[in-house]
């Protein structure tokens, strides 16, 4: 409902009178669309562009915002031999956050052909990676003078759009600061498969998982007088300081042991009880005390959060709670990712909605409790 246009006639005295209540209509509707707009948490356009890349041409995915006929370059204007505007993050949060916040400098990258560049600490915490190919900020990038742009609207409406139009030289030829935690499912999961490339971890540290999992296989078969190999299961459980972090910022609480067995009997079902689940946590004691009466259940030795992750990575499928660590485990490991389907009274980035607006096609929601 809204106001129309209309084709009045010549004036007459006493027409503004007649017209004043229509008026006074057309601003109260209006008013009240915009305020339920702005307030609305669960209202979120999805954005079509055609995106070309490699040999995917034309391809229909999420974003970007700003159309490339309306990109502005800027040949001339250099920063340190980069052509400007220039891009970096601050590396904010866990491994998981930064993960989040270096794929989506990727894709703002290579959808806008723009210059990105990685701080000294965002690659020392990705350290496990040696195959990111992000160029470094030169001179240990000391970003003082640079412009900070973050998200808009609050923690819960991921409006990345000050950003985008960064990228796309609208704001300007500048160096830029990325800021406020960007995780910008919906332009990098486009480049999942090249993603997935640059989380390639160290060899070292795959010769280590792969020992581990043919480990739990053989004991599984020894268990089950078995000569098939076991599908094996990633379980990460995300605790400690999340449970506060959750309800606070979303409204949200973790799921709980109801979930747990939910998740392990929709794979026991589906693979006819031959898998095996490795699982891995922020609080071992509480997973083993919740999940070590299964025998077909197995503990990660907990040794680094780089070796958990690829350890779970590294499994077939995923079962996963909250959180960006936990995402990550079941992006990168391919195959189907359980997750919980919670409710919260913000948007959430890992939650329903989210994952089917950003067109993740291989994560399936479970009720948790």
């Amino acid at each position: 409902m809204g106001c129309v246009p209309q084709r009045f006639s010549p004036y007459h005295p006493g027409s503004k009178a007649a017209l004043f209540p229509v008026a006074v209509v057309c601003a109260v509707i209006v008013y009240g669309l915009m305020s339920i707009a702005l307030l609305n948490d669960s209202t979120m356009e999805v954005r079509k562009t055609a995106i070309q890349y490699k040999e995917k041409k034309s391809i229909h995915a999420p974003g970007p915002w700003v159309p490339q006929k309306k990109w502005v370059k800027f040949p001339d204007r250099m920063w340190h031999g980069y052509q400007l505007p220039v891009l970096t993050a601050q590396p904010l949060g866990r491994m998981g956050n930064i993960m989040g916040e270096y794929a989506t400098l990727w894709a703002l990258k290579h959808i806008y052909n723009t210059t990105v560049l990685v701080m000294p600490r965002m690659r020392f915490k990705l350290s496990c990676f040696p195959s990111l190919s992000l160029p470094d900020c030169p001179g240990g990038c000391n970003t003082t003078g640079w412009k900070r742009v973050g998200r808009s609207g609050g923690i819960s409406r991921y409006d990345f759009t000050k950003i985008e139009n960064a990228a796309a030289g609208l704001f300007g030829p500048e160096t830029f600061v990325l800021t406020n935690c960007l995780f910008e499912i919906q332009l990098f999961n486009f480049f999942k498969e090249d993603l997935r490339r640059e989380f390639t971890f160290s060899e070292e540290i795959q010769r280590k998982v792969r020992e581990f999992l043919a480990r739990v296989q053989r004991e599984w078969q020894a268990i089950n007088n078995s000569t098939v190999l076991p599908v094996l299961v990633g379980f990460h459980v995300r605790r400690t300081d999340y449970a506060q972090h959750a309800f606070r910022l979303f409204g949200g609480k973790l799921p709980g042991t109801t979930y747990f067995t939910r998740a392990l009997n929709y794979y026991r079902r589906k693979f006819s009880n031959a898998v095996a689940f490795v699982v891995a946590s922020d609080d071992m004691g509480f997973v083993r005390m919740k999940l070590g009466n299964n025998s077909d259940v197995y503990f990660s030795a907990g040794t680094s959060a780089f070796e958990d992750m690829a350890l779970l990575s590294s499994c077939n499928h995923s079962i996963v709670t909250l959180g960006s660590y936990g995402f990550w485990t079941g992006y990168l490991a391919g195959g189907e990712v359980v997750y919980p389907d919670v409710r919260t009274h913000r948007r959430y980035r890992f939650a329903r909605e989210m994952y089917e607006i950003t067109g993740i096609a291989n994560f399936t929601p479970i009720f948790p409790d």
